[in-house]
């Protein structure tokens, strides 16, 4: 998972061609794992794909917590001498969810309920992940330091990318 750590002072170029490959990766693990809902977030907590349940999806306060949740819990690991965290689980009593990391720069969000084991999701996700890998090793790089209208380690998505199509 050598990809672009988030001081690189690069900018990472999402085109709607290479988040349509994203969407599809993600639908594909969605139909092996049953999973009802997954997304690729950029760290910030930015949903750049996403797949499944539309009860699931929000405006991006998911998001935002769950790469801030990931985060903190990584930085715990860290500090008790754990430098290997590779994600954290949830087993709730309606849902649960799983985060895993795909770089440095992004995470995998994958929401499912019972009877679905989180073992078949891991599995599942692990695959998935390696495609995700793939992909953004693909994306373009705009250039080091601060470009403008970004900051290091951001990334961009075409204007087309950033709404939905109704």
């Amino acid at each position: 998972m050598d990809a672009l750590p988030p001081s690189s002072g690069r900018v990472l170029h999402l085109g709607a061609g290479l988040i349509q490959q994203f969407h599809q990766i993600l639908a594909r693990y969605m139909e092996d794992s049953q999973v009802r809902y997954s997304a690729l977030l950029e760290e910030s907590g930015t949903v750049c794909a996403e797949s499944g349940d539309a009860a699931l999806r929000d405006a991006g306060e998911t998001g935002a917590l769950a790469a801030g949740a990931f985060a903190a819990l990584q930085a715990v690991a860290r500090r008790l001498g754990d430098g290997t965290f590779e994600g954290l689980f949830h087993e709730g009593k309606v849902r649960q969810f799983s985060l895993v990391p795909v770089t440095p720069q992004f995470m995998l969000l994958s929401v499912f309920e019972a009877p679905v084991r989180f073992g078949v999701v891991k599995v599942c996700a692990a695959k998935a992940v390696a495609r995700l890998q793939e992909q953004i090793e693909t994306m373009p790089i705009t250039g080091r330091g601060v470009v403008e209208g970004g900051l290091p380690g951001d990334f961009a998505q075409e204007a087309a990318a950033l709404f939905r199509q109704a």
